[in-house]
């Protein structure tokens, strides 16, 4: 295709700008490196987020979270097989996960991962366990994408292996346990 069949349609308005500027004078004052920064206690400078939103935090969490339901055995042969719904993000950038995790105002952890020699910086996760997972993934699902599906597996073994209920002294009934263990397998096969 020849460059003068090429048609670009941009709207860009540069009446309020001086004679001569280009687009590529103008700043994003919504790019985080020319938002103005506040001081840490060690001294550093600390960047200023952005304004929080679930659309960014969606697409954060499609390409840095994980959705998984969590199978616990113990080693006690009278405690019986558990199953944990967990949401979690794995990020060198504490602060990204502070605006999250401030971001949706779900009770969580944010927690050092330990070093390795393949870590050239620290790492850190944001969890989520139990209802407050299940809370954290409703309010982002609408937005996801990549993740979708995981979310309604969440929310489908939430409701169907009756999260966040006790047991009980006699343990779940064997209906139960085939109910989590079946979404257990399904979430595993979605990643």
């Amino acid at each position: 295709m020849s460059s003068d069949k090429m048609n670009f349609d941009f709207n860009l308005d540069l009446a309020d700008a001086p004679l001569g500027a280009s687009v590529f004078d103008a700043t994003d004052t919504a790019h985080p490196a020319s938002l103005p920064a506040a001081q840490t206690k060690a001294g550093r400078r600390r960047r200023a987020n952005p304004p929080f939103s679930l659309e960014w935090a969606a697409g954060f969490a499609d390409g840095e979270g994980c959705i998984c339901i969590v199978k616990q055995r113990y080693d006690d042969p009278k405690r019986k097989l558990t199953y944990r719904l967990s949401f979690s993000i794995s990020q060198n950038d504490r602060q990204v996960l502070e605006h999250f995790y401030e971001g949706l105002g779900i009770r969580g952890g944010i927690f050092d991962v330990g070093r390795i020699v393949q870590h050239n910086r620290q790492v850190y996760t944001l969890n989520y366990t139990g209802v407050n997972a299940l809370k954290a993934i409703a309010m982002l699902q609408p937005h996801l994408i990549r993740k979708r599906l995981e979310a309604q597996t969440a929310v489908d073994y939430w409701q169907q292996g009756q999260g966040g209920k006790r047991p009980g002294r006699l343990g779940w009934p064997s209906a139960v346990i085939a109910i989590r263990e079946r979404f257990y397998k399904k979430m595993k096969s979605l990643k």
